[in-house]
């Protein structure tokens, strides 16, 4: 939180002086066009620890609520979390910061899964994950990038991933086909060696009795063979190139659309358990 000090001081000092004598809707107009965008560059890069943005957010209400004046206590005449929902929804609009720190964040992770000819996609790709699932394995690398990594299940409940050379998705946990094959065959899951391999592992085995424990139960075998069969209709093709699709039906990532989809599913989005179907 000490480092980002400037940051916290830069919004302290864009309060106006003479925000006591606006009227509610001018000070909503303050908060939104002029404190609000100070934190956008850095969150873009960072995620801002949960103090920050405490910090920030208690700025922000008393720019609202109490004007410049700092010993005026209440006055809060409506609930924060109902302030930061759309007004669609019944808010005003204010951008709830938490979930905006994550929808631009989740851009950078695009750009990774994406492969773009970008320094710092090439460099994380061959330093840490070659043969590897990036959310199947372990955590390495800075803090930044452990930060960004840990979006992956968010990334993973709003984009499906056209399999391509099937290097990037792991075979039994992503949706690359018509379901989640751990849920869908739940009795061979649990004989697997491993859970975390790769499409383009499994595409690769000629035999794949040998990638679980033997021997299998009755059930486990009638699933193996229920999965052998799909597998076959399976277009996989190495040198083919991944995509990732969303849910508003097109490849383009825009954290436009993720914050009003966040809103759309989720009536309060103060906890991030995301469980989208």
């Amino acid at each position: 939180m000490s480092d980002l000090t400037p940051l916290m001081d830069r919004v302290e000092r864009r309060l106006s002086a003479c925000s006591s004598v606006l009227s509610y809707s001018s000070r909503l107009q303050i908060i939104n066009l002029v404190i609000t965008p100070i934190t956008t560059y850095a969150m873009c890069t960072l995620k801002l620890p949960f103090g920050v943005i405490e910090n920030i957010d208690r700025a922000r209400k008393q720019c609202l609520w109490r004007g410049n004046n700092h010993t005026n206590r209440g006055g809060n005449l409506v609930a924060w979390h109902i302030v930061q929902k759309p007004k669609d929804k019944g808010g005003l609009g204010v951008i709830n910061l938490r979930l905006q720190n994550d929808t631009l964040l989740l851009k950078q992770l695009h750009k990774f899964y994406r492969k773009d000819n970008l320094s710092w996609c090439n460099l994380i790709w061959s330093k840490y994950y070659q043969g590897k699932v990036p959310h199947a394995a372990r955590e390495v690398g800075s803090f930044w990038w452990k930060d960004v990594l840990r979006l992956s299940n968010i990334y993973k409940g709003i984009a499906r991933c056209n399999i391509g050379n099937g290097s990037t998705v792991t075979f039994w946990e992503d949706l690359w086909c018509d379901e989640i094959l751990a849920n869908k065959h739940p009795r061979l899951f649990s004989f697997a060696l491993d859970k975390s391999i790769s499409v383009q592992q499994i595409m690769q085995t000629d035999d794949l009795a040998l990638l679980f424990h033997l021997p299998l139960s009755e059930q486990a075998m009638q699933e193996l063979v229920s999965l052998q069969q799909e597998i076959q209709l399976v277009e996989f093709d190495e040198n083919n190139k991944y995509t990732w699709s969303f849910l508003w039906g097109n490849n383009q990532y825009t954290s436009r659309r993720f914050y009003k989809l966040a809103f759309k599913h989720l009536a309060v989005p103060r906890t991030f358990s995301w469980i989208w179907k």
